[in-house]
């Protein structure tokens, strides 16, 4: 199998399940070191232990990026491996929860809570990592962000903002950074199955009337968000082909891009 990466360190924060455990394990399998990041200690280092076992590189940190502090932490532990050449911007969420909060449900609080975790969180690890990167003349930064910062929902619009947010920062950084080498970049999923997204529809189909078992509900969502398209939801490893792209050499010529793998959601 071809590895482009071997050489590369790449840090994958939130990646302890789901999208950000995908985009590390195929990082691995293409050659790069990878860097599990998460906020739970046994999930990062099961997932670290993964890639190792599959014949990649892999080391695991554990903190919240949503302070100074522990972004810090984060790019110490980075520094110690021997840098960031890649940088993924996974890690997030709503801190209203379950995916269905009321637009004047959200209180002030968790609409700075929100973008704390998504935007702030990274901007601190962009801060950290975009020195070394001018220094080597080369870098990947990517950011995770979502289908609804294009086309938002009546729910969770602190989630929406924010990813909105990120799209735009990603622009703006890659003019900031023109001709260093470095590229900026992001990616917008659409419904992908992680376990977050399972639990969110699980608790969608008794409202509903989806039934229980997740075939059936799997179904009735495609219908409801993808309709006459791709005819299937999204999995993990869709987001993670193309942030692969996005870090390979060969996408030099890629930046202030996003890229909207949706199934046409």
């Amino acid at each position: 199998m071809q590895q482009p990466l071997v050489g590369k360190i790449a840090l994958v924060t939130g990646s302890s399940s789901g999208i950000g455990e995908a985009c590390a394990s195929m990082l691995a399998a293409h050659g790069a070191k990878v860097i599990v990041h998460g906020r739970n200690e046994g999930r990062a280092a099961q997932v670290a232990a993964a890639i190792r076992e599959a014949g990649g590189e892999a080391t695991s940190v554990v903190a919240n990026l949503a302070s100074d502090e522990g972004a810090r932490l984060v790019a110490d532990a980075a520094a110690a491996a021997g840098g960031v050449d890649i940088l993924v911007n996974n890690a997030g969420g709503e801190a209203a929860g379950g995916g269905n909060a009321a637009w004047l449900d959200v209180t002030s609080a968790e609409w700075l809570s929100t973008y704390d975790s998504n935007v702030l969180s990274a901007v601190r690890m962009i801060r950290h990592c975009v020195p070394r990167m001018r220094e080597n003349g080369w870098g990947r930064i990517i950011q995770i962000t979502s289908v609804v910062g294009h086309d938002p929902q009546a729910v969770i619009p602190d989630y929406g903002a924010a990813k909105a947010a990120m799209i735009n920062l990603t622009v703006s950084l890659s003019k900031a950074i023109a001709g260093s080498g470095i590229t900026s970049n992001s990616v917008s999923p659409g419904l992908i199955t992680t376990p977050s997204v399972r639990r969110w529809l699980q608790g969608l189909s008794a409202s509903h009337g989806w039934g229980s078992d997740w075939s059936d509900i799997e179904k009735a969502a495609v219908e409801k968000f993808v309709p006459n398209r791709i005819g299937r939801m999204g999995i993990p490893n869709d987001i993670a082909h193309a942030v692969c792209y996005l870090a390979h050499p060969l996408a030099s010529f890629v930046t202030g891009t996003d890229l909207l793998i949706s199934g046409g959601q």
